[in-house]
């Protein structure tokens, strides 16, 4: 009898493979467009795969400049070098260097597909400044000691990136022709198709980066541009005081749907209020929260930082602060304020919108960990995220403060390791944030930025510093700052761990100079499905087979028998579950 059930599961199973294989491999979006389909923040990246080539210290040291690919180890001489060499289809979403470096005028070439001429052949003063073919405002940038250019360079194949290396006089020294560099790139799979690189735009694309341009200009207002709304509905939350201890709903729907923003006005909030009033998201009546964080950490608000707007978050708003991160959800979702501090707390209004009947086909659900430590004597790092199962990593907010006067909290490297596999390594922390040379506090002589020398705050729609604090003679500094990482994703299939080195922060032989770390890191996770049995995320041909194994078994006595199969609990496995498990089919 089992044999028969597997003959005919199989059969089945083959039928459905044959109905949803045109669905199977959706290629992610690529280019420009992954900013602007903005539904697609949250989908899930199937097979894509992140990277970041970079100059840090191979030898786990701080001497984060003058490495490559090829030839290996520091280089002191002058010389052309490989920085990396990626195996595609793939994109590279971002090109970042110090200021004070690029100014030096590095060579930059790309080699495409394995052509033995670059079809990009210039140098960083050039590329970073904007003058470089269509690469332009508002996609490259000066910013706070940084330059950074967002122009998507896709490849088919293959890119091989080459540069040089100057001589190093008086290496390590931070000052002369020290390279620093990064490159955020994602590879798709192999039968993705993309188009390489090639100098010029075609029409489609022309007004796919005019559409990234509007959107960067008109920050602050919502990113869904690619229309097909439906049912969009306001839930409006009056002027009230919450009771200390207490919750205040802002939102309790039913599914499905995704929530495409979030307001919170709280304008007469103080400090100790921000951190007291916590913002906490549940879904699909799962009683642990996706989200539960300070609403003065999760919005970057409050403690004489910037008002600032950002693409999917902010706190300069008429309607107070806005979060525009897509939120899916297939049963439900609440939304809730809870006070708690011991006084009430005055919230003057809110509001979430969300459309009905969104689709949620691969979509992820948004969560938010929040973290803090004090750094101890011996320490390394400061642990910004750790999750199991498979996602994308999109950004952070941290703040850092430590009382002493200098800037050494900053040299600390992000570290993110994907499936057990360290994939990107930072050169810094200010680095990461796309500013550099502590956030143009030091090497500021000569260069001319928006934000002049020494800036306090500086405002993008994809980074920013909210507060920067240094003052001689005084014990104390202080580094508030965000970057969204959304076509520079980090997808994971089965883990995620990022972290960031703060063994800098210290003052003589590692005696602890009290600094305090808190971060704030978004990320979006696939939620467990009924039919997922091999828990890879992925509803696929193996779990056909096992669920065609107990096809039309009868005695499923509770939940865990006949293999799981009897998602309904109706002691068969039978054509309703199978209904079900072609819905959760990817």
């Amino acid at each position: 009898m089992a044999a028969v059930r597997m003959s005919i599961g199989l059969r089945i199973s083959v039928c459905v493979v044959l109905l949803v294989a045109t669905e199977w491999f959706c290629a992610p979006a690529a280019g420009y467009s992954t900013y602007t389909a903005w539904k697609d923040w949250a989908r899930l990246r199937v097979g894509v795969q992140a990277g970041l080539a970079s100059s840090y210290d191979r030898t786990d040291g701080n001497h984060d400049a003058s490495y490559y690919e090829e030839p290996s180890g520091v280089r002191t001489e002058s010389e052309i070098v490989t920085a990396k060499t990626i195996q595609g289809p793939g994109i590279i979403y971002r090109f970042w260097m110090p200021h004070y470096t690029a100014k030096r005028n590095f060579i930059v070439r790309m080699y495409f597909d394995g052509q033995e001429d670059p079809l990009i052949d210039t140098n960083s003063v050039t590329l970073l400044d904007g003058a470089f073919n269509y690469f332009a405002s508002p996609l490259v940038d000066t910013f706070a000691g940084g330059q950074v250019c967002y122009e998507p360079i896709g490849f088919k194949s293959s890119v091989k990136i080459e540069t040089e290396n100057k001589p190093l006089e008086s290496y390590p020294s931070w000052d002369g022709d020290r390279h620093y560099y990064q490159y955020s790139y994602l590879t798709f799979p192999s039968y993705t198709d993309l188009d390489s690189y090639t100098g010029t735009l075609t029409s489609q694309q022309q007004s796919a980066r005019a559409e990234v341009v509007s959107l960067f200009d008109n920050v602050g207002s919502h990113p869904d541009t690619a229309g097909g709304i439906n049912d969009v509905n306001d839930i409006n939350t009056p002027g009230t005081v919450i009771a200390p201890n207490s919750s205040l709903t802002l939102a309790d729907v039913n599914g499905p749907g995704i929530v495409r923003k979030l307001t919170v006005d709280v304008n007469d909030a103080n400090d100790a209020e921000l951190d007291g009033l916590r913002l906490r998201v549940f879904y699909d009546s799962n009683s642990t929260a996706a989200i539960d964080v300070s609403v003065g950490d999760f919005f970057g608000a409050g403690k004489e930082r910037a008002p600032y707007k950002s693409l999917p978050l902010g706190t300069d708003s008429d309607e107070g602060f806005y979060c525009y991160w897509p939120m899916p959800f297939r049963e439900s979702i609440s939304m809730q304020l809870y006070n708690s501090t011991g006084t009430g707390i005055d919230v003057n209004s809110a509001v979430v919108q969300y459309e009905r009947q969104a689709n949620t086909d691969k979509m992820c659900y948004l969560h938010v960990t929040s973290n803090t430590s004090v750094r101890q004597a011996g320490q390394i790092y400061h642990p910004m995220v750790s999750a199991n199962g498979c996602g994308h990593y999109v950004g952070n907010l941290l703040y850092v403060e430590q009382e002493s006067y200098d800037f050494a909290m900053l040299e600390g490297d992000e570290i993110i390791t994907v499936d057990g596999e360290n994939v990107l390594n930072g050169t810094g922390l200010e680095d990461a944030y796309n500013g550099g040379y502590y956030y143009n506090w030091v090497a500021c002589g000569g260069l001319t930025e928006p934000e002049g020398p020494r800036p306090r705050s500086a405002i993008r729609p994809l980074c920013g510093i909210l507060h920067v604090h240094r003052e001689s003679g005084v014990d104390y500094a202080r580094a508030d700052q965000y970057r969204w990482q959304i076509a520079d994703c980090v997808p994971f299939s089965k883990s995620i761990e990022v972290k960031i080195e703060n063994r800098y922060a210290f003052s003589g032989d590692d005696v602890c100079s009290p600094a305090k770390w808190t971060s704030v890191a978004f990320w979006y996770k696939y939620p467990c499905l009924k039919g997922d049995f091999d828990r890879d995320c992925n509803v696929d041909a193996y779990d056909f087979a096992v669920f065609a194994s107990h096809w039309q078994q009868d005695d499923c006595g509770g939940a865990d028998e006949c293999g799981g199969a009897d998602f309904n609990q109706s002691q068969q496995v039978d054509m309703k579950d199978l209904a079900v498990l072609v819905e959760n089919w990817l």
